[in-house]
C-alpha cells in the first residue's frame, strides 16, 4: 500500500477542520485517533471541486492559526487549537 493510500485511510477516520490563519491562508488540520495531528495549507487550484494541499511543517501553520503565543509542543498547540475550535 502506498503512503498516499495509507494517509487517505487514516484521514477518513480523523477529525478535520479548516481554519483561516491570520495571514489569510486556509489550512486543513487533521487530528488522528492516536492524538497526533498534521496540517496542510490549501493552495489555489482553479477548480472549486478540487483542493490542492501543501503539507509542510505543522508548527508554523498552527502559529498562523493563532497559536504563536501559546507555549508548548506542536502536539500541545494542536490540542489547544482543537479545544478552542470546539468551544
Amino acid at each position: 500500500m502506498s503512503s498516499a493510500s495509507d494517509f487517505r485511510t487514516l484521514a477518513r477516520a480523523a477529525t478535520i477542520h479548516e481554519v483561516i490563519g491570520s495571514s489569510g491562508s486556509s489550512y486543513v488540520i487533521f487530528w488522528f485517533s492516536d492524538g497526533s495531528l498534521c496540517a496542510a495549507r490549501k493552495l489555489p487550484s482553479g477548480n472549486r471541486a478540487v483542493a490542492r494541499l501543501d503539507f509542510g511543517q505543522t508548527k508554523p501553520y498552527l502559529d498562523d492559526c493563532g497559536m504563536a503565543g501559546y507555549a508548548g509542543t506542536t502536539y500541545q498547540k494542536g490540542t489547544e487549537l482543537l479545544r478552542r475550535i470546539r468551544a
